[in-house]
């Protein structure tokens, strides 16, 4: 009888660890935030910008939202993930507030269709984005804007932080929030940009 309690005792802990381990996790996708507050007026469009596909580092690149600890460790969150890749998030977030932000350009994502023509493209590698070990956001990328030549036209890099961000949840949120502001700056340099010429 001893023997038959302790097999029940062990069935009961190995499911209660299998009921802990078997908890679902939080599906989290990127939103655009950025808007533009003067309507757009209506007449066709000042050239195409196309925005390429985005890099992130490898340690980024894994279904799970990620975190910094102060000594360079990165800890995957395994009941918090992206709901699509987060290269591609990024990606579709800049370009949609891009699309606000310069109603007066046509904007398309790569990839690119055979028949599209391109003014002019946008670049952004991300070397930077998750939470801090002071409880900080920090989103670093680098990024440029290429002519119909593929010349560099602008080339910059960019920082934007945000503290006090304690959850998963806040953390997407601040990403976008940061994405937002890259995609302001991105968006102030093409306006300074010269009228494309297609070679």
């Amino acid at each position: 009888m001893r023997g038959v309690a302790v097999l029940a005792c062990l069935a009961l802990v190995a499911s209660g660890c299998a009921l802990k381990r078997s908890a679902p996790a939080r599906l989290y996708v990127l939103q655009a935030v950025a808007r533009e507050p003067a309507a757009a007026t209506g007449d066709a469009p000042r050239g195409v910008l196309g925005v390429q596909r985005v890099s992130v580092p490898a340690w980024m690149d894994r279904p799970e939202i990620t975190a910094r600890t102060g000594r360079g460790e990165i800890v995957p969150d395994p009941l918090a993930r992206w709901g699509e890749p987060i290269a591609r998030g990024i990606q579709r977030v800049v370009a949609e507030n891009l699309a606000a932000l310069l109603p007066e350009r046509h904007l398309v994502a790569a990839p690119f269709p055979v028949n599209q023509a391109v003014d002019h493209r946008l670049d952004v590698a991300i070397t930077e984005g998750a939470r801090q070990a002071d409880g900080s956001v920090l989103v670093e990328a680098r990024w440029a804007i290429l002519g119909p030549d593929g010349a560099v036209l602008v080339q910059r890099r960019s920082s934007h932080r945000k503290a006090g961000v304690a959850t998963a949840e806040g953390t997407v949120s601040a990403i976008g929030d940061a994405l937002a502001l890259l995609s302001g700056e991105i968006a102030a340099a093409v306006r300074g940009l010269p009228p494309a010429v297609t070679p």
